[in-house]
């Protein structure tokens, strides 16, 4: 299940708050980019504060989370459906395999 919206507000500004606690994620090496992103959007994914557009807008993001700390994000390799399935495992707590696809969505 997603987040009940009546924590929506509260579950967002959590969040919100380990990033700016991690300083946006700035000056991370590639590795540990595609490692805390991966967290990021796995939570947010979670909070699904949208009742459309969740994916669409987790997606842009990360593009702006990779343009911000210069590791951009290159959408023209994604394979959709590897994306979505490690986005899915990431709901049970496993992010390895989304870290592993935004490293593969990083221009070196």
């Amino acid at each position: 299940m997603f987040c009940y919206p009546e924590n929506i507000d509260a579950e967002l500004r959590s969040l919100f708050a380990w990033l700016k606690k991690r300083n946006y994620l700035r000056r991370l090496d590639r590795q540990k980019f595609a490692n805390d992103p991966a967290h990021f959007l796995s939570e947010l994914n979670a909070i699904h504060p949208f009742r459309e557009g969740n994916g669409r807008t987790q997606l842009a993001f990360l593009a702006l989370l990779g343009h911000f700390t210069n590791h951009e994000i290159n959408y023209n390799s994604i394979v959709p459906e590897q994306f979505l399935a490690a986005m899915i495992t990431s709901f049970s707590g496993d992010e390895r395999a989304l870290a592993k696809e935004i490293f593969k969505l990083m221009q070196p």
